[in-house]
């Protein structure tokens, strides 16, 4: 939040839309970014509520995308993009209508949805994918639906889990 901030830290007003990066899920997928955006590559943030995601890797010189079904969060996401000075794109768009492809996608969502949107997931992905929002007995359901994929990280904090996933070569 603005009243905690130190030059540098990625802003973001608590409002309606989720996503403040305190929570286990959103740190998860932080670290991601951090390890894995660098200048020029492409980010999708899927279910992108306050931008959090997407404008981390932003800072870091990727070029972020982010989507939500929400109207409201993909609002509080440009909002928030505008007020860390970074370039971000956010929009309510299907993730069934995107086309290409990005080196880096993130998901902070639960794994119903998760596994619902592995297809269009696994479509979109050409390199580091890190999801979070797992609930640990629901951790099968996303592992099985992402099977494809390499497994880097499978990490438990509590009652929640997050895997990061690369193509494999």
């Amino acid at each position: 939040p603005p009243w905690l901030s130190q030059p540098g830290d990625v802003v973001i007003e608590p409002g309606i839309a989720f996503g403040s990066g305190e929570h286990p899920t959103t740190l998860s997928c932080l670290s991601a970014i951090d390890q894995w955006a660098q200048p020029g590559i492409s980010c999708l943030d899927v279910g992108c509520g306050s931008g959090i995601l997407a404008i981390a890797a932003a800072k870091l010189g990727a070029r972020s995308v982010g989507i939500d079904v929400e109207k409201d969060a993909v609002s509080a996401a440009r909002e928030n993009a505008a007020k860390n000075g970074v370039v971000a794109h956010f929009s309510e768009a299907d993730i069934a209508t995107l086309d290409g492809s990005y080196e880096l996608v993130v998901a902070n969502l639960y794994a119903e949805v998760l596994t619902a949107l592995a297809p269009d997931i696994l479509r979109l992905s050409s390199g580091y994918l890190a999801l979070a929002g797992i609930l640990a007995d629901r951790a099968p359901l996303v592992r099985s639906a992402f099977s494809s994929l390499t497994c880097v990280r499978d990490h438990q904090d509590g009652d929640w889990v997050s895997l990061w996933y690369c193509q494999s070569s």
